[in-house]
């Protein structure tokens, strides 16, 4: 196994707050046997299920959020030597013709769109979303879109992923933002064909836009082995702020991800809801995932502690408290600085003290 391309597989596209591929291996490989069933409630951007691909086991995963569904959607992706080649030429036929192309595409639009992105910006994304159309399949239109997607908040005027501010950035040409897709592009294109070539077992994962709340409709009582997953860090984030431009401009459902999203700065910042209605939002997704656990399964969250209202929201200690009313016995703990890990976000996000825990729970056999 090439852990530095899985490794690169797994950061194809930009998302906070995630765990890496490796603590995914090492959970999957001690928890669950060849054809073990593996489920992510908070699927984010498909690190677990990556793993679970690459072990050869059966994966489950669900988020409410579209762009969580698109990068995990492109983890699982196998692509037939026509489709490499039809992508190779997609490229090429964008690059050598890219003017011609902008005179016949309308411009893309919608509402603060023009505060938002520069007017070259907006033409050459649009030539992109354009050319999509005419892919021959489904495969080749994700590949592209992922693409897409990953360079949408680096083209517009927002400061960064974690960061939710329009700021002047310098040099967005159209030939400058063309070249920034073109090479990432290109950079994709080479790892994805390595990585199809040493990822040949059959892809055995389920990938769902749904809410967590809802996963014992569609998973089978009695059939997960592990439960591997990361649920939002309270009041940290607000993951369908800092990806709505890259919904906007695939059309994606932004309202859906905003109201279903739980944790998010948004309800406990903006809101002022209570600890408690976070508690509350864990507990019931935990508890429609317990029926899908098999007795004596395992479950293993890794979570950072929050801050609401001035004070800490230790998160292993809550954590507990749902887990003993569902059960579930705490066999191994672990933690780490959140002030070392978390360096990407904003100085105010990084309050002394907050530590990352990894928890590992057993669920009780049922009386």
């Amino acid at each position: 196994m090439d852990i530095q391309l899985i490794r690169k597989i797994d950061r194809v596209h930009p998302y906070p707050a995630k765990f890496p591929i490796d603590l995914a291996l090492n959970y999957i490989s001690k928890y669950t046997g060849e054809n073990g069933v593996v489920f992510d409630p908070f699927l984010g951007s498909g690190t677990t299920l990556l793993a679970a691909r690459l072990l050869n086991r059966i994966g489950y995963g669900t988020d409410i959020n579209h762009i969580a569904i698109l990068i995990s959607s492109f983890k699982q992706l196998k692509l037939s030597q026509e489709d490499i080649s039809e992508l190779q030429t997609f490229i090429t036929h964008f690059e050598n013709n890219l003017y011609n192309i902008i005179q016949s595409v309308e411009t893309f639009s919608y509402p603060s769109i023009e505060h938002w992105f520069c007017k070259n910006a907006i033409t050459v994304l649009s030539s992109i979303k354009y050319e999509v159309q005419n892919l021959r399949n489904d495969e080749q239109k994700l590949f592209v879109n992922l693409v897409f997607s990953s360079i949408i908040n680096t083209v517009s005027n927002q400061e960064s992923d974690t960061r939710y501010a329009a700021i002047n950035k310098s040099n967005m040409t159209i030939e400058h933002i063309t070249d920034v897709f073109i090479k990432k592009f290109n950079v994709i294109l080479e790892m994805f064909v390595a990585f199809n070539n040493i990822c040949t077992s059959n892809n055995r994962v389920q990938i769902y836009l749904k809410d967590a709340k809802q996963c014992d409709q569609i998973i089978p009582t009695n059939s997960v082995d592990l439960i591997l997953t990361s649920p939002p860090y309270l009041n940290t984030y607000d993951y369908y702020l800092y990806h709505k431009h890259r919904m906007n401009w695939l059309e994606y459902d932004v309202k859906f991800s905003m109201e279903k999203e739980i944790g998010s700065r948004r309800e406990f910042s903006s809101l002022k809801k209570t600890q408690d209605k976070f508690d509350d939002d864990v507990h019931e997704i935990f508890s429609a995932c317990n029926k899908t656990l098999k007795d004596n399964g395992h479950i293993v969250i890794v979570i950072g502690d929050g801050k609401i209202q001035g004070e800490i929201y230790e998160a292993k200690s809550h954590m507990e408290k749902i887990g003993e009313k569902l059960n579930w016995q705490l066999i191994d703990y672990s933690y780490s600085s959140l002030d070392e890990t978390s360096k990407s976000f904003q100085q105010s996000y990084r309050t002394k003290g907050k530590k990352e825990h990894i928890l590992t729970f057993k669920k009780g056999v049922c009386q």
